[in-house]
């Protein structure tokens, strides 16, 4: 989808390139954007269980011990929402994970590399949830009173899932 000039995916890529130097696209069962992106690009490890298995690949190709994870369709990221979920980091937690609305946000979260460990027993019992996978590790949660102080109107947590809502960003 166009954005701002560029890929509704460019444009999160960059934002991400602002923070780390270990950006990697995850694209599902088969690779896409090699001729948009300037990123190491992975196909899901373990096709068809969804969320699950972007975040998998995402975990075991990392370079770092903790991942910040996006969904590839939330434009509206503040650098400020990233710097406050990194600084709620401890190596008592496996993932940082943001709360809105009473619900967490698991595409919106930091996660260890010890997750794998996790998901794979998780996907062997056949549960794909990545809401299961935040019940099974150390989570810390961090409530939407202290992300509005940084981003008082959630911006950080719009995402797109139909045509009406980029019509609406755009």
């Amino acid at each position: 989808m166009p954005w701002q000039g560029h890929t509704l995916i460019e444009h999160i890529v960059a934002q991400l390139q602002a923070v780390s130097d270990d950006v990697l696209v995850i694209t599902g069962r088969e690779k896409r954007y090699l001729e948009l992106l300037d990123v190491p690009i992975f196909a899901d490890e373990i096709a068809n269980i969804g969320p699950m298995g972007g975040l998998y690949t995402g975990l075991k190709h990392a370079r770092h011990e903790y991942s910040l994870v996006v969904a590839c369709d939330m434009p509206l990221l503040d650098r400020a929402v990233i710097d406050l979920l990194t600084s709620e980091l401890d190596s008592s937690v496996r993932a940082v994970v943001p709360e809105v609305q009473a619900h967490r946000v698991p595409t919106l979260a930091i996660y260890h590399k010890e997750c794998l460990f996790a998901i794979e027993r998780l996907v062997s019992q056949e549960c794909t949830s990545i809401q299961a996978l935040l019940d099974s590790v150390p989570i810390k949660i961090v409530a939407e009173t202290k992300l509005r102080t940084v981003d008082p109107t959630l911006r950080s947590f719009t995402n797109i899932n139909t045509l009406a809502d980029w019509e609406k960003l755009c």
